[in-house]
Parts: structure tokens; sequence; C-alpha cells
């Protein structure tokens, strides 16, 4: 019996040349519980990056202006503003400057140097801090913080995500002597006031 798969000339039925309907349906199937499953944890994914980018952006500014102050062996006020000047409405989500504050007074004046300026890059993270960082934030020669005026500071200003992912929060701690620690915690996607 001859083999007509290997006749030339021989077409295969129709059959053989595409998907039936209940193939592509399962496909299609498939491919949304994939979609279903993927799309949670890439969001989850965004906001922990989010988090952790906005977290490092100010970690990295507190230790710049207190870093500079020792360096250069004179004040540094760190605050919520931007080019122009401290912000009278603390929001550091903003935006932040630091600057050399010769007369420690926790304002910027039209003769003292802009070091740097930042803005945080996120809209879907929250930044709040408690009363003594809602103030300017002084570094002095020797690396200690304090508050215009003279008293030493120590605060927390909370960086969060509202959305439900493990550690939505990183609070970054401003000790006395200047030096900040980073606690995460997990407010199950709130994200209250430190």
């Amino acid at each position: 019996m001859p083999n007509h798969f290997t006749e030339p000339g021989f077409a295969p039925p129709d059959s053989a040349l595409g998907f039936t309907a209940i193939e592509l349906m399962m496909t299609l199937i498939i491919a949304m519980i994939l979609l279903a499953i993927a799309i949670p944890s890439f969001s989850h994914m965004t906001a922990q990056n989010h988090l952790a980018t906005t977290a490092n952006d100010f970690v990295s500014a507190f230790a710049l202006a207190r870093e500079s102050a020792v360096a250069k062996g004179r004040s540094v006020t760190l605050c919520a503003g931007d080019q122009s000047g401290c912000f009278d409405t603390v929001d550091w989500s903003n935006g932040w400057l630091a600057f050399v504050d010769a007369d420690k007074s926790g304002t910027l004046d039209a003769d003292e140097q802009i070091l740097f300026t930042g803005i945080a890059r996120r809209d879907d993270v929250v930044v709040q801090g408690n009363t003594p960082v809602e103030k300017p934030v002084i570094f002095s020669p020797l690396g200690f913080a304090s508050q215009p005026g003279g008293a030493f500071t120590a605060g927390t200003l909370r960086v969060c995500v509202p959305t439900d992912i493990a550690n939505n929060t990183r609070d970054l701690v401003l000790a006395k002597s200047g030096r900040l620690r980073v606690e995460a915690k997990d407010l199950n996607g709130a994200c209250p006031a430190p």
C-alpha cells in the first residue's frame, strides 16, 4: 500500500493546516490565567522599586549634607525646598535643598551657596516627617544635627507606598549625632504620619 504522505504532490487534509476553535480557546484561556498572575506581581515589584529608589535618594541627601558640613567645616542645612529656598509648608516629596548656612538660621540667604537640590521621582510614594524634621535640619561641622536656634534634632522621615506589599514603608530615623538609620516596616498598605 503506498504511503500518501511521501508521494510527490500530496497535500495534507485541511484539518492539519491550523488550530481548531477548541485549541485556540484553550490557548487564550491559559494566556489570560498567566496574565492574571503576572500583572499583580509586576505592580508589586514596581511599587517595591519606587519605594527603594525614593528611600535611597533621601538617605543619600542626608548623608551628603552631613558629609559636606564636615568636609567644609561649615554648617550645612537640609530642608524641604528648591532653588528659591526652604518651603513654608513642609512637603519633602516636592523636593529638598542643601546649602551652606553661615548664620545657622535654616533659611537660604542671598550670599549662601546652594550645594544640591533634589526631587522625589515618583508620584505614588508618600514622604512625610514628624515634627523635628518638618523644620530644616542643620548639620554642624562635627556632623551633629540641630534645628534653627541650636536645639538638637532627632526625628523620622517616612517614605511609604500606599500599596499592600511586604514592608511598604521605610522610616529614616535621624539621630542627634546626624546619622541616619533605615527601618523597614509593614503597615499593610497604609501610610500614616510617623
